[in-house]
């Protein structure tokens, strides 16, 4: 008997514990194509989790893990194919292990939270603004926020290679609070267990 309720009681402990898992998802197009990675360093790509190459089409990622305590860098290289370039894209994290570097679970493209390279993983300046979603020549681009602006590095007309980055911290996991039913059902198994020790002597 005592053995049942001390499992039960692990049980109930077990699920009134949160998990603190982490998964990024994104949207985004560049004019021309990309490849997405998420890396640990910020001086190397990372491993792959998006690519593709027709700016008309918002490309998707999704539920992509994150490690709890690592902290990540996403990077995106962008390439040009003639005209001017742009990337715009909107990502979020699922979970309280990570933020980005706006502090907050989702991020859009902007002028302040990313940096770009012309010549790889390296020496990261500001970006330059090319507008909101639903600027010329790109039009809206669905599954983007209208919010999202386009970027690039500062000559959108002939730098044709790009290397975004923007960081993703790992946070402290929330300390695990019971709900008040698993409150309840913790208090009856103790009571139970208490009950049947005094039944035993």
């Amino acid at each position: 008997m005592l053995k049942r309720i001390s499992l039960i009681l692990t049980l109930l402990l077990i699920a009134s514990t949160p998990v603190s898992a982490t998964l990024i998802s994104g949207g985004l197009n560049v004019d021309n194509g990309y490849a997405a990675y998420l890396s640990t360093d910020d001086l190397s790509p990372g491993v792959l989790i998006s690519s593709g190459n027709n700016w008309r089409s918002t490309y998707t990622f999704s539920d992509v893990n994150l490690t709890a305590g690592q902290n990540y860098f996403l990077h995106i290289y962008a390439y040009d194919q003639g005209g001017i370039a742009g990337f715009l894209g909107q990502f979020d994290l699922t979970g309280a292990g990570h933020l980005f570097s706006n502090g907050q679970s989702s991020l859009l493209t902007n002028t302040t939270d990313w940096k770009v390279s012309t010549t790889g993983w390296n020496d990261f300046q500001a970006v330059s603004f090319l507008g909101v979603n639903g600027v010329g020549p790109w039009g809206t681009r669905a599954g983007v926020s209208g919010a999202a602006e386009w970027i690039w590095s500062s000559d959108a007309n002939n730098h044709n290679f790009n290397y975004f980055t923007t960081a993703i911290t790992a946070v402290a996991a929330p300390t695990a609070v019971p709900e008040p039913n698993s409150l309840f059902l913790m208090s009856l198994v103790l009571l139970g267990l208490v009950v049947a020790r005094k039944k035993m002597i």
